[in-house]
């Protein structure tokens, strides 16, 4: 069985020397071919609708994607066949485009059925032709290593969010994203890639604390910035935590709303909670669900920290003075019960 595997793996690997010394000089040919012609600009492809696109392709662009030293042109447009090439019958250039997104399926089959699963496709079903497929993110002809600048992510999404976009830019994610930082979330972070779900549903609601906590709470990362990595452990601790979690375990709807981090810290829009803006907006979030409450509400909030001694002493010590009296309480009790019985016991 090993004597097989390490065939097969010298065999793979003898194919790759083979591929890059011969098979790449023949792809680079005849994609040479084809930009013999489709590096021309000028030629365009005609709709039924009468509208036309540019058939023009970049050579340098497409030398320098990903796929530019992997595949040829027909291993994507692989109906095409003889010179000039018979036209294909669509309406427009956007059934052009939903057409041709298709063929990633044969090499990236494992994303594009998580793309089946996202709000994306959903809405594509649904009949919106603009919903954004393969190419309309990761580009066509000059498509990019996922190693690129985290920037760009959230420049493809912000071509079809714009709003959304624009508000994050103003957060405090989106200003130290735009500056290149690449400790803060961008886009794909929070909604993921491929099987973005649907923020709207109930449960992204409740399991989007589990977002958050992919970065605040890592202890790391936190002490970076100076901020507290314990937001995690004592949201969960909290009776809007502890239902939370109990609902999104359970995939049931609580029917009532159940505060989550971005209920009091916003979505897009996330400022600094340093200084006094934080119990500003911490009462407005609370006045969302319970109307009634003053302004002094939020003076029992410990600001996600754990009462200790340097922290919110007072609280820490009525809370260990519970924790000592109550079990010596209950140990009394017990005590009283036996000797009360043991008392009855010696009278008979």
């Amino acid at each position: 069985m090993i004597k097989t595997m390490l065939l097969l793996f010298l065999t793979i690997a003898i194919a790759s020397v083979c591929w890059e010394a011969h098979g790449g000089t023949t792809q680079n040919a005849e994609a040479g071919a084809c930009l013999d012609c489709h590096g021309q600009k000028g030629d365009s492809m005609r709709f039924q609708d009468g509208s036309k696109k540019e058939v023009f392709v970049n050579a340098d662009e497409w030398a320098q994607s990903v796929h530019g030293n992997i595949l040829t042109c027909t291993d994507c447009h692989r109906d095409i066949s003889g010179v000039p090439h018979t036209p294909k019958k669509m309406q427009d250039a956007r059934d052009f485009t939903l057409q041709q997104s298709n063929t990633c399926q044969r090499c990236h089959y494992a994303y594009f059925t998580r793309v089946l699963d996202s709000i994306h496709y959903e809405m594509l079903k649904s009949g919106l032709r603009e919903a954004p497929t393969c190419v309309d993110c990761h580009g066509s002809h000059g498509i990019r290593s996922l190693k690129t600048p985290r920037l760009e992510v959230n420049n493809r999404c912000g071509s079809c969010h714009t709003d959304v976009f624009d508000t994050y830019k103003k957060s405090v994610h989106g200003k130290l994203a735009m500056a290149g930082n690449n400790d803060v979330p961008v886009c794909t972070d929070c909604h993921g890639a491929h099987a973005i779900l649907n923020p709207n549903q109930t449960q992204f609601h409740l399991n989007s604390y589990q977002i958050c906590a992919k970065c605040h709470a890592d202890q790391e990362k936190m002490k970076r910035y100076g901020l507290n990595p314990n937001v995690l452990t004592t949201y969960l601790e909290d009776f809007h935590g502890a239902s939370t979690k109990a609902y999104a375990a359970e995939l049931r709807d609580p029917k009532k709303p159940i505060a989550t981090c971005t209920d009091c810290h916003g979505i897009h829009d996330i400022v600094s909670f340093k200084g006094g803006i934080a119990r500003a907006n911490i009462l407005k979030a609370c006045q969302r669900c319970h109307a009634q409450v003053p302004a002094t509400f939020t003076d029992a909030w410990l600001s996600h920290y754990q009462a200790s001694i340097d922290k919110y002493p007072a609280v820490w010590i009525v809370k260990w003075a519970y924790r000592i009296l109550i079990p010596l309480i209950i140990l009394g009790l017990i005590l009283h019960i036996l000797l009360h019985l043991w008392r009855l016991g010696t009278r008979r």
